[in-house]
C-alpha cells in the first residue's frame, strides 16, 4: 500500500503506556482514530499524557497494552522500521534544538531522507518539496540561513516545514504554534487544515490553547490523567461545565461573535494555590496574588 494512494487513518486502539519504575499508567486504555482529512486536537491539563500519546502514535513508545497502527496495514507502527514509518508519519516535536551550523534547507531536507537515504543523491523532487514546504511556513528565500540565527518561532517552523517536506499522509505535532506570534500561530494551523482537507492528510495535534482548539480542530479528544474522557466535535466537547471540572478553574464558553465557535474565557474567580499541610495543620488554598504579595512583604 503506497501511503498516498488514498486518505489514511491512524487509529489508537485500547493503548496503555508505563514509564520504567512509574506506579501508574502514562496512558490507560485509549481509543481514537484520526481519519484522512481531519486534524484531531489532543488537549488537557500539564501531565494527563497528551505528549505521551503522541510519542506512542509515532512508534516511539512499546504499549503495555492495544496497539497504534495505520489501517489498511498489518504492523503496529511501533514495530515497522523507521525508514518505512518515516513514509507514513510526519512528526513536529516540542521545540527541537538542532546542531549549530545547519542552513534551513538542509534541515528541511533531513525530512527527505526516507527518499533518497541519509547518503543517496538528492533528487529534483526532494528539492521542489523542500522549496514547496519552505514556502508553506512563510520562510522561502531563507535557504542559506543557518538555523541558530532564526528566532524561536522561525526554527520552530524549519521544524514544521522539514515533517511537510515527507509528504507523510499522517502528521504528528506537538504544539506546533509554541513561540509563534499570532500571526504565525494563525497561518501555521490555517495550514494544517488545509493540507487535511484538501490532500486528505490525518492530523494529530496536541495544543494548550483552547480557543486554538476551537478555532481549527475537527474532533477534540479531551485527556485527563491518561485517561480519553471527551472526544467529538468542539462545539460539543468544550462546555463550561467540562473544562472547569477539567481544568480545575472556572471557564466560561461563550459562542464567538463573529464566526459562532466556542470561545473559552476564564471565569472571575481568582487562581488559588495550595499550600502544603504539616502536621497538625489542614490544607488549605490561598489566591494567587495573597500569596505572593505576602511572599514580597517577608522578604
Amino acid at each position: 500500500m503506497n501511503p498516498l494512494d488514498s486518505p489514511v487513518s491512524l487509529v489508537v486502539e485500547d493503548l496503555s503506556i508505563r514509564y520504567p519504575a512509574a506506579m501508574e499508567n502514562a496512558l490507560d486504555h485509549v481509543s481514537l482514530r484520526v481519519s484522512g482529512g481531519e486534524v484531531v486536537a489532543l488537549a488537557g491539563p500539564n501531565g494527563c499524557g497528551k505528549t505521551t500519546l503522541l510519542r506512542a502514535a509515532c512508534g516511539m513508545l512499546e504499549p503495555l497494552t492495544g496497539r497504534v497502527w495505520i489501517a489498511g496495514t498489518s504492523d503496529a507502527v511501533h514495530r515497522l522500521p523507521p525508514e518505512r514509518r518515516a513514509r507514513w508519519i510526519g512528526v513536529v516535536p516540542q521545540m527541537e534544538k538542532l546542531p549549530p551550523g545547519i542552513r534551513t534547507a538542509e534541515a528541511v531536507m533531513l525530512g527527505r531522507i526516507s527518499f533518497h537515504g541519509w547518503f543517496g543523491p538528492e533528487s529534483s523532487a526532494d528539492r521542489a518539496a523542500v522549496q514547496a514546504a519552505l514556502t508553506a511556513v512563510g520562510l522561502e528565500g531563507m535557504d542559506d540561513r543557518f538555523v541558530e540565527t532564526l528566532s524561536g518561532g522561525g526554527q520552530q517552523r524549519v521544524m514544521i516545514a522539514r515533517a511537510l517536506a515527507q509528504e507523510a499522509p499522517i502528521l504528528l505535532m506537538d504544539e506546533p504554534t509554541a513561540h509563534l506570534d499570532v500571526r504565525h500561530q494563525m497561518e501555521t494551523l490555517a495550514l494544517l487544515r488545509e493540507l487535511a482537507r484538501r490532500y486528505h492528510r490525518a492530523v494529530l495535534i496536541v495544543l494548550h490553547d483552547l480557543n486554538l482548539v476551537s478555532r481549527f480542530a475537527d474532533r477534540v479528544a479531551l485527556l485527563e490523567r491518561g485517561r480519553l474522557i471527551r472526544s467529538g466535535a468542539p462545539a460539543e466537547v468544550l462546555t463550561s461545565e467540562t473544562l472547569s471540572s477539567l481544568y480545575a478553574f472556572p471557564l466560561q464558553v461563550i459562542p464567538h461573535p463573529g464566526q459562532g465557535f466556542p470561545l473559552i474565557l476564564p471565569g472571575i474567580d481568582e487562581p488559588t494555590v495550595e499550600r502544603h499541610s504539616v502536621p497538625g495543620h489542614s490544607r488549605k488554598t490561598a489566591p494567587v496574588a495573597k500569596t505572593l504579595r505576602r511572599r514580597r512583604k517577608k522578604g
